[in-house]
């Protein structure tokens, strides 16, 4: 039986003695394949090939990788998102599948306050006339205060409830829209997704993109938000319908957008990039050196658990174990 684990988290230590070493003690070999770009999951398979385990990216990884791949033991994904895994083809082969909770939502929730921010005080608009050779102090690019502002939060688990935290503290209004809340977060107020849409200034998403929320933001909601306000999605590219983002924001209902995370990675050709209001980053919000180090440790942890027949500190399928020990 191989003992390859590949790992395709662009960043991974091979050498950490938190991270590589402990999988070269345990008798497991790294083969390094960071995703830089898009991947079918053909792709994926042949990479695979008889690996037991996989520290992984966003991979696609459904049916038939499972299929092609029948010495796959674990998916130790880094961050917590699993759409792009098929987590019943996983428990069905006997592969769990773990993330890495609580290690970057400090991260996200730095990340969305920061494009809250920039699109507030428009930023970057302000940084491009300079360059220009411009010296507008008072005009087109005067900026508008956080405080006092409502941000409106398209669901609030772990990292919605940390960017609550830090828009109290600025004295803002939240409002909050979460099917799965009876009770609304501490300081804030839960409303159905037409008043949130109605009411907000900059409207936050911090969903996980399911059957329930893929294209939950699009045109008509983007109609029905203020004139001049703003989107920003750090959580899952998917929900937001960045066509018709895009096209709003273009005739000049919306003001702007800050977009972390994208249907497509990397985007490609996107309708976004031509557009002077709407700040991008490259799937970074997660990212910080504290993150980082925090979830490769717990993802290299996962895969020595589950080579070592024991159950992760958090499986998405626990089940699997069953199934893989069977």
């Amino acid at each position: 039986m191989s003992s390859d684990v590949v790992v395709t988290w662009p960043v991974y230590d091979v050498s950490g003695p938190t991270t590589g070493a402990l999988l070269a003690e345990a008798g497991l070999t790294v083969r390094l394949h960071p995703r830089t770009s898009n991947r079918t999951p053909a792709q994926l398979a042949e990479i695979l090939g008889d690996a037991v385990g996989v520290i992984a990216s966003t991979d696609p990884f459904d049916a038939s990788v499972f299929e092609a791949c029948p010495n796959l033991r674990v998916i130790a994904r880094t961050g917590v998102g699993v759409d792009s895994i098929d987590i019943a083809a996983a428990t069905e082969a006997g592969v769990v599948v773990a993330t890495t909770p609580g290690a970057n939502e400090e991260a996200v929730a730095d990340h969305a306050l920061a494009m809250i921010l920039a699109l507030q005080r428009k930023l970057v608009e302000n940084d491009a006339a300079i360059r220009e050779g411009r010296w507008d102090r008072a005009g087109a690019l005067t900026p508008s205060d956080l405080y006092g502002a409502t941000v409106g939060l398209v669901g609030s688990g772990v990292i919605g409830r940390a960017v609550i935290r830090r828009l109290l503290a600025f004295g803002t209004t939240v409002i909050v829209y979460d099917p799965y809340l009876s009770v609304a977060p501490e300081g804030t107020e839960l409303v159905d997704l037409p008043t949130l849409l109605a009411r907000s200034d900059v409207v936050s998403v911090h969903a996980p993109l399911t059957e329930g929320t893929k294209g939950l933001l699009d045109a008509e909601a983007f109609a029905s938000m203020k004139p001049g306000s703003a989107v920003v999605n750090v959580s899952r590219g998917g929900i937001v319908d960045e066509v018709a983002l895009a096209e709003s924001i273009r005739s000049g209902h919306l003001g702007g957008a800050g977009i972390d995370t994208f249907a497509r990675e990397p985007i490609g050709d996107s309708p976004l990039l031509d557009l002077p209001t709407v700040i991008m980053s490259p799937h970074i919000a997660g990212l910080s050196h504290r993150s980082i180090e925090a979830m490769t440790e717990q993802a290299t942890q996962a895969v020595l658990d589950v080579v070592a027949g024991r159950l992760p500190a958090y499986p998405k399928n626990p089940e699997a174990l069953g199934n893989l020990v069977d």
